[in-house]
């Protein structure tokens, strides 16, 4: 468990790093974010990723948060956000179909996807996006969306998971997590949320 609630926490807006202390349960939190958002926000944050995500309701007073001004990590991934553009994307109401706009490397992509059966437009919107990266980013895995799912509360939370497969194997290689609020537009939200899980690892690619 603990694993898996790291890697959502560290997905966080404003999360740098975090360790977790504890065997079978969580006992501390400790988080080092940057200044872009408020301690207090971050904690709820965590407060409701470890509640609805695993049922574990954590005082708030065993998260601490060292706040710092950047670090590498952000830097690199600020470096994959200039070149990667989410320019739009929208679903069809009458329709499963996702229309996506992005700008890779100042090259201009616009794709449409339909939904295949039995996929939900939360995933057919992840799977859009990954295709993309998949098709005009010389990356040497396969990115694939495995889950996507909303947090609700004083401000919801889209969550999106992601494993990183070797293709000469099949094999899985890693698993991603990318976490994004929700402003009035979810599927910007769910697109910015695999983009935030990739950007770190792709990085080097573009």
């Amino acid at each position: 468990m603990n694993t898996e609630i790291k890697k959502l926490i560290q997905e966080l807006e404003g999360v740098v790093s975090c360790n977790l202390t504890g065997v079978d349960e969580i006992d501390e939190i400790h988080i080092i974010a940057d200044k872009k958002r408020d301690p207090k926000r971050i904690v709820r944050d965590v407060e409701t990723v470890c509640l609805v995500h695993k049922d574990f309701k954590i005082d708030h007073k065993k998260i601490s948060i060292a706040r710092i001004d950047s670090d590498f990590s952000e830097a690199m991934e600020g470096y994959a956000n200039d070149r990667i553009e989410l320019v739009s994307i929208y679903t069809e109401n009458n329709r499963s179909r996702c229309n996506v706009e992005m700008k890779i490397n100042g090259q201009e992509i616009k794709e449409s996807f339909e939904a295949q059966i039995g996929e939900n437009i939360e995933k057919l919107i992840g799977r859009s996006v990954l295709t993309i990266l998949n098709k005009f980013v010389e990356f040497n895995l396969q990115l694939i969306v495995d889950d996507i799912f909303t947090i609700k509360g004083k401000e919801d939370l889209v969550i999106a998971q992601i494993s990183m497969y070797n293709p000469e194997n099949n094999m899985m290689q890693e698993k991603l997590v990318g976490a994004v609020h929700v402003n009035n537009n979810i599927s910007l939200a769910i697109a910015k949320a695999c983009l935030k899980a990739v950007n770190r690892k792709i990085c080097n690619y573009l």
